[in-house]
């Protein structure tokens, strides 16, 4: 109930079509970095979520900087193991950051290399991505599976 509340109050700008993982997904991207902060006040909550945990695969919102302004991550943080369920990679994945943006909205995937999506780990992933100050479009890839076991 109280998600349908926050998307109705938010008013997306745009609903967009992930091709990200070879399957299609359509998620309501939103760009309002006020919209999104004074619904996350009224809710109490630091970030929208908009799957169950734990899972392989999780979706967000949340707002952050990037490149000095302001912006709304419409993010989706996955699994290694998910990601390469769906994309192409090498027998030791790399952790990836990977930040595309489309009309002046913000969309970012993180893959980790945990067993499952969960609070403590979207917890920590948001921390990671306001942390981190050099931030760009494209991908970013660092941990190589085994080095994080």
């Amino acid at each position: 109930m109280l998600l349908c509340l926050i998307s109705f109050i938010l008013a997306p700008s745009k609903v967009c079509t992930v091709f990200s993982m070879n399957r299609k997904k359509s998620i309501e991207a939103i760009s309002s970095v006020t919209g999104l902060a004074n619904s996350l006040l009224l809710s109490g909550e630091k970030y929208l979520l908009e799957s169950e945990l734990p899972a392989s695969r999780a979706y967000i919102k949340f707002t952050g900087m990037f490149e000095g302004d302001q912006v709304v991550w419409n993010a989706c943080v996955q699994t290694i193991e998910d990601y390469a369920q769906y994309n192409p990679t090498t027998n030791d994945p790399m952790q990836f950051i990977e930040i595309d943006v489309e009309d002046n909205i913000c969309f970012l995937q993180v893959g980790l290399n945990v067993a499952l999506i969960d609070k403590p780990t979207i917890e920590r992933t948001i921390l990671m991505i306001r942390n981190y100050k050099r931030l760009h479009q494209g991908r970013h890839e660092y941990g190589a599976r085994s080095k994080t076991l």
